[in-house]
């Protein structure tokens, strides 16, 4: 039975659920995550109850959610805010924005491609050109490792070196970047559902690196085979195909992991004009 006898400031779930309109799985979930703790719980039916108080923080939680921000990003602007440390609201708000506006761009090219007089071709239209064998050199960069979807990681994993880049001492240190997003597949099956996969972002300076999942090293220099994309990044798949395919025309053998090199930015080109480097090392 619930305990009516509450202090005045202590708002049962099901109440504060309807105050914040956020559901009990919801709020469940937020205590979970830290984000949004019950002030006291009964010991014998673990019910929970919430402060007045803790409408406003409730209240944010839901409208941050609603413009797609993760927990995990809920909580940073969260804790940011309490902090009163506006620099880096801004700048996941500045984040957020950029990844809207590639899903902006990504069904502006799903519309394109509706509208075409024949959009199956449409949709596997691309461009390979400038096939070269040379040498590359070895590269400074930081970079993190993670396992998983391949479309899946890449973005976060990005987002992440770009933060560590950014933070305060390395600005302090002068920190560069040098060069446009890599990534390298170390492994993979054929639908990029489970792969191994670094991303690394050239740099020069005295990098501090805070996360531990995040380091500093030098991707070796190679001899690749190279070719130039132009598309969409979801038609890669099919560009490594025609490169494999040229491999072995060639009599070509691969020799580490590929490479592709990311020319310019999703979020300000639109995806039919996407260019990207494919490297594969290669012995003949």
């Amino acid at each position: 039975m619930i305990d009516h006898t509450m202090p005045i400031d202590q708002i049962p779930i099901g109440k504060f659920s309807h105050l914040t309109r956020l559901s009990k799985k919801a709020l469940h979930c937020y205590d979970q995550k830290g984000l949004l703790v019950p002030v006291a719980k009964d010991l014998c039916s673990g019910y929970r109850y919430y402060a007045i108080a803790q409408i406003d923080r409730a209240v944010r939680i839901r409208a941050l959610a609603g413009l797609g921000f993760s927990l995990d990003e809920v909580g940073a602007v969260l804790d940011a805010l309490d902090q009163g440390d506006t620099r880096v609201v801004a700048g996941l708000m500045q984040m957020r924005r950029r990844a809207v506006r590639q899903e902006i761009d990504r069904l502006h090219g799903v519309e394109r491609v509706l509208s075409s007089a024949d959009p199956l071709k449409e949709l596997f239209k691309m461009s390979l050109t400038e096939w070269t064998i040379k040498e590359v050199a070895p590269l400074r960069v930081v970079s993190t490792r993670e396992k998983g979807a391949y479309a899946e990681v890449t973005g976060p994993m990005i987002e992440k070196l770009c933060r560590e880049v950014a933070l305060p001492e390395n600005r302090n240190a002068m920190v560069k970047v040098t060069g446009t997003v890599i990534s390298i597949c170390h492994a993979g099956d054929e639908n990029g559902s489970d792969c191994d996969v670094e991303v690394a972002l050239p740099v020069a300076g005295a990098v501090t690196v805070r996360d531990p999942a995040i380091e500093v090293r030098v991707l070796p220099g190679c001899r690749v085979l190279s070719t130039l994309y132009q598309g969409p990044h979801e038609n890669l798949p099919l560009a490594h195909r025609q490169v494999r395919e040229y491999l072995a025309a060639h009599s070509l053998h691969q020799t580490g992991p590929e490479r592709e090199i990311y020319l310019n930015d999703p979020a300000e080109t639109a995806a039919a004009d996407l260019m990207t480097e494919i490297q594969y090392p290669v012995r003949e």
